[in-house]
């Protein structure tokens, strides 16, 4: 995980695939499909849709909240907020072996627990304030660090993230952003990825020297 692009809840099936096609060929290798509002059937739609455009580009599909549309799909994996089902409940679905499971998470105690109960990858955020997350507070890099000291596995840092901002987030410890706005909502998406992207790799290959 690098550039992981979350959809909007704005968007039909053609409009949401035009965007991803974009991000992706900007460079974002995860997208998840993100549609609170959205009835099911439409979600599983528009999931087909994706699945073929991510297999196109290498990267992974991830659905937001639904493991039945995820395998039903057969996207890569299923993302879960704190209320949703144990991950160890959703690994145990019919269907669902050898898929990933993303764990959101809001404080040092949530990353440890989604750890313990077998996240392949976990959520950081909301880092910063954001719509899509109205009402969470801001978590702040200093989560992103203290949760980059205890990692055993791939994080994302989450919420609010953007081009500006992105450098005092990578700086923190993430290894990879997730953007809504960022990406799915800018004038140009590809471009927007492209210049993340660019800038991510860039950041993480000046760490590591």
């Amino acid at each position: 995980m690098r550039l992981y692009v979350i959809t909007g809840d704005r968007g039909d099936e053609v409009e949401t695939a035009r965007i991803v096609e974009a991000a992706l060929e900007g460079g974002a290798n995860v997208i998840q499909l993100r549609k609170k509002t959205m009835p099911k059937g439409e979600q599983y739609a528009i999931a087909l849709a994706l699945r073929r455009l991510t297999q196109l580009h290498d990267a992974l599909l991830i659905i937001n909240d639904h493991a039945d549309i995820a395998i039903a799909a057969d996207a890569d994996g299923v993302h879960l907020g704190q209320d949703d089902l144990p991950p160890s409940v959703v690994r145990a679905l019919p269907g669902f072996q050898g898929r990933l499971i993303g764990r959101s998470t809001h404080n040092l105690e949530q990353a440890k627990a989604a750890m313990d109960e077998g996240a392949d990858y976990i959520a950081v955020g909301p880092v910063y304030p954001t719509p899509t997350k109205a009402g969470r507070p801001a978590v702040g890099a200093s989560l992103v660090e203290e949760v980059a000291g205890i990692a055993d596995r791939p994080f994302v840092a989450v919420g609010g993230i953007d081009h500006d901002n992105a450098p005092a987030v990578i700086g923190a410890g993430a290894g990879a952003i997730a953007v809504v706005r960022a990406v799915y909502d800018a004038v140009d998406p590809a471009e927007a990825a492209r210049r993340l992207h660019e800038l991510i790799t860039t950041r993480l290959e000046v760490a590591r020297r």
